[in-house]
């Protein structure tokens, strides 16, 4: 009997000294979480920057993308800066493009949660265009202007031929888009303009009640585009209808600033381009 006890007495006695020597199941979890966190925060960077030109200017619009991982991407604004988050720590190679200029990649190591800088300078390409003559699905031979085909082969932005523009044998140009979709006509300041669908709003929040930007022939036909539009671009209200659907060559509509291509000047209430005859 005497034996029983002093064994129970023994065993009670390993079993509490066990207990403090090992530490709690809540305690091994909030430590292995914060080990994770740790791990988790140590193992992502960002990259900024900005991008120039081989004479000193800060360029607009340069796509710069991972070529490891093209989901990581960004496009220089104003001033020519960019900034890329959340990419993961270690070696990367940058791409950077734009129509007009060599596209160049930059070898570059992010650092564990801290910021990178690369200021990437790249020589242009100047390009000569020409009027292009396609041929439709249909068999007919269409002419547009420079640069307009290979905007439509991307198939990002909605675009209408002249030869499709007559065929609606509309009254005005805004009619022309009443038929597109994705876009309404309404009136705003005595005139007509074109909004996207989508509830496209300023960067600062606010609807964009002017509609879209107009620009024909390169010539901004309305006041809509922002105000850091390359040339401070700016002119009164006009309406669609100054141009008529007879004289029209093609016309581009980017319903979102993500969609315009960085050859073009862009808006964030979306954009139109409209190209006449020549």
């Amino acid at each position: 009997m005497m034996h029983h006890r002093l064994f129970s007495i023994w065993t009670a006695s390993l079993l509490a000294a066990s207990a403090m020597a090992l530490p709690t199941r809540n305690a091994l979890a909030q430590k292995n979480s914060s080990h994770t966190d740790q791990a988790a925060n140590a193992s992502w960077g960002a990259i900024d920057g900005s991008v120039r030109d081989t004479s000193g200017a800060f360029l607009r619009g340069v796509q710069i993308v991972s070529v490891d991982n093209t989901a990581i991407s960004a496009r220089s604004g104003a001033g020519g800066a960019f900034r890329i988050d959340s990419i993961s720590a270690g070696p990367h190679l940058i791409r950077f493009r734009r129509i007009g200029i060599l596209p160049i990649t930059v070898s570059v190591v992010v650092n564990p949660n801290s910021i990178t800088s690369v200021d990437a300078v790249v020589e242009p390409f100047p390009l000569t265009l020409s009027r292009v003559t396609i041929q439709a699905a249909s068999g007919e031979l269409v002419n547009l202007p420079p640069g307009v085909a290979d905007r439509m082969r991307t198939g990002i932005g909605t675009y209408l031929t002249g030869a499709q523009i007559e065929k609606m044998h509309v009254m005005g140009t805004k009619d022309i888009f009443r038929r597109v979709e994705g876009v309404t006509v309404e009136r705003f300041a005595q005139t007509y303009v074109v909004r996207s669908t989508r509830g496209a709003q300023t960067i600062n929040g606010e609807p964009c009640t002017a509609g879209m930007a107009v620009v024909v022939n390169g010539a901004v036909l309305n006041n809509t585009l922002n105000g850091d539009a390359p040339g401070n671009m700016a002119a009164a209200t006009e309406s669609l209808d100054t141009v008529s659907p007879r004289d029209i060559a093609a016309i581009e509509i980017y319903k979102a600033n993500a969609e315009t291509p960085a050859s073009l000047t862009n808006s964030e209430c979306g954009i139109i381009y409209i190209w006449t005859k020549s």
